[in-house]
C-alpha cells in the first residue's frame, strides 16, 4: 500500500512539474527594437504599451524594450525581426518597403488630400495584399490595423529660415533609408543626405544637413531645435506607428493572449491620438522659450510639382500598377 500511495505521489509530482514546465514554455519575452529614446512621447506610449499586454495577457506575453537604437539601425532590426532575432520594431509602416518597394508610395510627399483619404486607402484590399504579401514572403506582419497610433502632422526643422518653395532649393535635407522620399524631395529641388535618425542633431550641429522633416511630436524630444531653430508645418505626408512583428512570434501566443495585445494596441493608439496635440503645446512651449520659432509654409508649390511627378511617374510605369487609381478611389470609398 505504501509503494502505491509513493507511485501515486510520484505521479502527482510529475504531472505537476510537467504542467509548470508547460505554463513556463508558453510564456513569452518579445524583445523589440524603438528608434526613439524612451523618455520621448511615444516611448512614453511603448512602456504602456509593454505594460499593458503583459497585463492583458496574463503573463503569457511580456515585451522587453531596446530604445534609441540600442539593437541597430531599422534596416538592420527587420533583418532581424524577418529571421526571429528581434520580435518586434515599431516604427512608420513604409520600413517594410525593404521587402516591398509599394509600401513606400503611402508615405508619398503630398499624394494624399488630408488624413482621411489617406486612412481610407489602407483599409483597402489593394494595400492589404500588399501586408498579406509581406507576411508570407518575410514573415512579418503587423499588430491591428495601419492607422490609428498617429504620430500627429510633420513639420521641416531648419537652420536657417524657410518660408516658400524657393527656400527648398539645394537645401541640404536629411532623409531616411526610402529611396522615394529621396527621389521627390530631390525633384522638389533639395539636396537629401540619407542618414541615421541618432545622427541627426549631430549633424545638423555640424553643418553636415541644414534641415530635417520630422514628426512635430519628435522635435523637443530630439533636441532638434536648438541647432536648427526654425520649425515650420508642412503636413508632407501622413504617418502612425505600427508594431511589426515576426509572424512566428505572433502565431506563437495563444487567440486570447492575441486578443490582449490587441486591446493593449488600439487603446495605446487612443491615447497618442488624445496626446498628441497637447504634446507637442507642450513641447512647443518649451522650444520657444528656447528661442525656437513656429509657423506654416505655403505647400501649394510643393504638392503642384509633386503631382506632376507622380503622373509622369505612373506614364513611364515607375508607380506600382494600380496605384493611383487606388488611391482615386479611395477618396470616396470612405464616405
Amino acid at each position: 500500500m505504501k509503494n502505491s500511495y509513493r507511485a501515486i505521489g510520484t505521479i502527482c509530482l510529475a504531472a505537476a512539474v510537467s504542467a509548470g514546465l508547460a505554463t513556463a514554455a508558453s510564456a513569452q519575452t518579445w524583445r523589440m527594437s524603438t528608434k526613439l529614446p524612451s523618455e520621448s512621447f511615444e516611448g512614453q506610449l511603448h512602456e504602456v504599451f509593454a505594460e499593458r499586454v503583459s497585463e492583458y495577457t496574463n503573463g503569457e506575453v511580456s515585451i522587453q524594450i531596446y530604445p534609441s537604437e540600442q539593437l541597430g539601425d531599422a534596416q538592420t532590426v527587420l533583418e532581424q525581426v524577418s529571421s526571429g532575432i528581434i520580435d518586434i520594431f515599431t516604427d512608420d509602416v513604409t520600413y517594410l518597403d525593404k521587402f516591398d518597394p509599394s509600401v513606400s508610395w503611402i508615405s508619398a510627399p503630398f499624394l494624399f488630400d488630408d488624413r482621411e483619404h489617406w486612412a481610407c486607402f489602407l483599409k483597402t484590399d489593394y494595400f492589404q495584399s500588399i501586408l498579406d504579401g509581406v507576411a508570407e514572403r518575410d514573415n512579418i506582419t503587423v499588430i491591428g490595423d495601419v492607422g490609428p497610433f498617429t504620430r500627429g502632422f510633420r513639420v521641416l526643422v531648419t537652420k536657417d529660415e524657410v518660408s516658400s518653395f524657393e527656400d527648398v532649393q539645394d537645401l541640404k535635407l536629411r532623409l531616411w533609408d526610402n529611396q522615394l522620399i529621396v527621389d521627390i524631395w530631390t525633384a522638389l529641388g533639395t539636396d537629401p543626405l540619407v542618414m541615421a535618425w541618432t545622427d541627426v542633431y549631430q549633424s545638423l550641429q555640424t553643418g553636415i544637413v541644414e534641415a530635417v522633416t520630422s514628426p512635430a511630436s519628435l522635435v523637443e524630444s530630439m533636441k532638434f531645435y536648438e541647432p536648427a531653430p526654425y520649425i515650420v508645418r508642412t503636413d508632407e505626408f501622413n504617418q502612425a506607428n505600427v508594431y511589426m512583428i515576426n509572424k512566428d512570434s505572433w502565431d506563437g501566443i495563444s487567440a486570447e493572449a492575441q486578443e490582449g495585445v490587441l486591446r493593449a494596441y488600439y487603446e495605446v493608439s487612443d491615447m497618442a491620438t488624445a496626446g498628441i496635440d497637447a504634446a507637442f503645446e507642450d513641447s512647443l512651449e518649451i522650444m520657444e522659450a528656447q528661442g525656437a520659432t513656429y509657423g506654416l509654409f505655403d505647400t501649394a508649390p510643393l504638392i503642384e510639382a509633386a503631382s506632376s511627378i507622380y503622373r509622369d511617374r505612373e506614364a513611364s510605369g515607375d508607380m506600382p500598377t494600380g496605384f493611383l487609381a487606388e488611391v482615386d478611389a479611395a477618396r470616396n470609398a470612405c464616405l
